[in-house]
C-alpha cells in the first residue's frame, strides 16, 4: 500500500490530499469514503449514530451532522461535490440482544446514511454492510482500492463446568 495511514477513530472525520491512506475498525458504526479520484482528494466519516438527538458537539458521531461536515472539509481541500464517489463499511450487529423489531443501531445506521446519499445523488460504488462480525477498512486514497477484512466472531455461549 502506498503512503502513510491516517487512522479514524469512532466519531471522528479526516481528509486526505497527498497520497495517504485512511484506515479504521468498524463494528456497528458505519464508515463512509468519500473520493474524488480525478482530484485526488478522499475523505472518511467514522459515524456512530444515525441522527444527533442532544447538543453535542461532536459532528462526526452523526450520520445527519458528519456526512455534511466531511462534505464542506472536502470542498476545501479542492474536491468537487458531484465527482465524489461514496464506499458504505460497516453496520454490523454486534449485540445478540438488540431490538430487532425496530433493526439494529448498525441497521440505523446504514439506513440513515443510504438516505443522506441518495438525497445528496453521491452514488455508492462499494458497499459491505450488515453481518455479525467487525471489520478493519484500508483506503488507499491514490488508487482507490479498499481493503475490509471481517474480523472474526468468537461464540460467546462458555459451557457451564
Amino acid at each position: 500500500m502506498d503512503g502513510e495511514a491516517v487512522t479514524v477513530n469512532m466519531g471522528a472525520i479526516e481528509v486526505v490530499t497527498d497520497g495517504r491512506n485512511l484506515k479504521t475498525i468498524l463494528g456497528s458504526c458505519v464508515g463512509v469514503i468519500f473520493r474524488d479520484k480525478d482530484r485526488q482528494v478522499s475523505g472518511l466519516a467514522h459515524i456512530m449514530l444515525p441522527e444527533r438527538r442532544r447538543s453535542d458537539g461532536v459532528e462526526g458521531k452523526y450520520a445527519d451532522t458528519a456526512i455534511p461536515a466531511l462534505l464542506s472539509r472536502l470542498e476545501a481541500s479542492g474536491c468537487r461535490i458531484g465527482a465524489l464517489e461514496a464506499l458504505l463499511i460497516g453496520g454490523a450487529q454486534m449485540f445478540a440482544s438488540e431490538n430487532t423489531t425496530i433493526g439494529t443501531i448498525g441497521d440505523q445506521n446504514v439506513d440513515a446514511v443510504r438516505r443522506i446519499l441518495d438525497q445528496l445523488k453521491i452514488p455508492i460504488i462499494y458497499e459491505d454492510t450488515g453481518g455479525r462480525a467487525g471489520r478493519t477498512v484500508v483506503f488507499e486514497s491514490s488508487s482507490g482500492k479498499v481493503t475490509v477484512k471481517t474480523l472474526q466472531v468468537a461464540d460467546a455461549n462458555v459451557p457451564p463446568d
